[in-house]
């Protein structure tokens, strides 16, 4: 039969008419014409004895070349006992899982999974810690690890980086192992990896001996402020330090405090509860001393949103800005700012202060359910002597008075 029988001219030029209508090109290629206007490439063929319409395509969008071109790529299918239909859609289906493996494997992306995980936890960690845990992996993890896939991250890359990790404290090794050992977990049970790595490299770190947090002595009072004074960082980092001792804080709610926590008038700094570690909101009377030490922060940080600004502009710095910098003061071995809430509880239970108030203070949980509910008074009037007392007492050692 002969075959090419049509021109670009003959099929542009046909016209639909009230029903279907064939134009032949030979060799079982026709351009279906359509009432509608519609024109239509099909290809006849048999197999195995029957007779089979296989759909190429629609003019003009596949030309009369590429009519044919398909038409022989199908007749070599026939050939081999396929039906070009079926090898149409498995191309199709390959295709299809090819994009689904390229999007799976940006979904792997360390990066990609790294934020997703970030993402999850935000709204359940205090912000601090959460802030804490972001600038690790941004800084630790994502240098290495950002442009792989997940899977592609085994023992044979984590144990360099832990090992790099161990020149900055064995801490900071363990904190990141467990940081990717989170994110792996995550991983896991999302379906983007079969396994978690970290535990094969189980004895790779060792915990440091636990350094009790000790009372600091009126020495080492009198030396901290004595350092103060000399300090030649940034001021606001010897003022929150200074706000540390005076309010007997955790690290982190200091680091994050926010200008509008302070109420100046009534003397009080109001802490939501999601930056608290308990979770529920804590009011903490405000010294003398303390006031004076927001007033002269004020004047440095006050026009932005936090008392403790990171430098770059954005957000909060990190907790770790204060530790480093009252360790460099040299007060003695394990000295770091947390040392405050023991010093502070220890001199209020020793001047016989309510128990009850200073752990009211401290922002402790009470275990005994009856007595949580007891105290659910916020015993702001005893607190309120108490931290001034406390602010005299380190205002005294400030000034090398002798007097306990």
């Amino acid at each position: 039969m002969p075959e090419n029988l049509l021109t670009d001219l003959k099929v542009r030029s046909a016209k639909s008419t009230d029903r279907d209508w064939k134009l032949s090109d030979g060799g079982g290629l026709f351009l279906l014409v359509k009432p509608s206007g519609g024109k239509l490439w099909r290809w006849k063929y048999r197999l195995q004895g029957k007779e089979n319409l296989f759909a190429i395509g629609g003019f003009p969008q596949v030309s009369l070349a590429e009519a044919r071109a398909t038409r022989e790529k199908a007749r070599a299918l026939v050939k081999q006992g396929i039906h070009p239909a079926h090898e149409r859609q498995q191309v199709k289906q390959r295709n299809l899982e090819a994009l689904e493996e390229c999007k799976r494997a940006r979904e792997n992306l360390f990066a990609k999974v790294a934020q997703a995980y970030l993402a999850e936890i935000k709204p359940v960690f205090a912000l601090s810690s959460y802030r804490t845990k972001e600038s690790r992996i941004r800084k630790y993890l994502s240098p290495k690890f950002d442009g792989m896939p997940m899977s592609d991250i085994g023992v044979k890359q984590i144990h360099p980086l832990l090992e790099e990790c161990k020149a900055h404290g064995a801490w900071a090794a363990i904190h990141v192992k467990g940081d990717l050992s989170a994110i792996f977990e995550f991983a896991v049970v999302r379906g983007l990896i079969e396994a978690n790595p970290i535990p094969s490299l189980r004895g790779l770190l060792r915990v440091p001996a636990s350094e009790s947090k000790a009372a600091m002595t009126r020495e080492q009072i009198q030396k901290f402020y004595l350092a103060l004074r000399g300090y030649r960082g940034y001021p606001e980092t010897a003022l929150c330090l200074w706000l540390i001792a005076l309010t007997a804080c955790r690290l982190g709610e200091a680091a994050n405090a926010e200008w509008e926590e302070f109420d100046f008038e009534d003397a009080v700094w109001r802490r939501p509860a999601a930056k608290m570690k308990a979770r529920r909101d804590h009011i903490s009377p405000l010294s003398t001393q303390a006031i004076a030490v927001l007033k002269d922060l004020q004047r440095i940080t006050g026009e932005g949103r936090y008392l403790f600004p990171h430098r770059s502009g954005k957000g909060f710095a990190t907790p770790n800005r204060l530790t480093y910098a009252m360790r460099d003061m040299n007060l003695g071995r394990g000295t770091t700012p947390h040392c405050w809430r023991t010093t502070f509880s220890t001199w209020a239970n020793e001047n016989g202060f309510r128990p009850d108030a200073i752990e009211r203070q401290l922002a402790h949980v009470e275990g005994n359910k009856v007595r949580a509910t007891y105290n659910k008074a916020l015993l702001l009037d005893a607190r309120k002597l108490m931290l001034q007392a406390w602010g005299n007492y380190l205002e005294d050692a400030n000034n090398g008075n002798a007097s306990k």
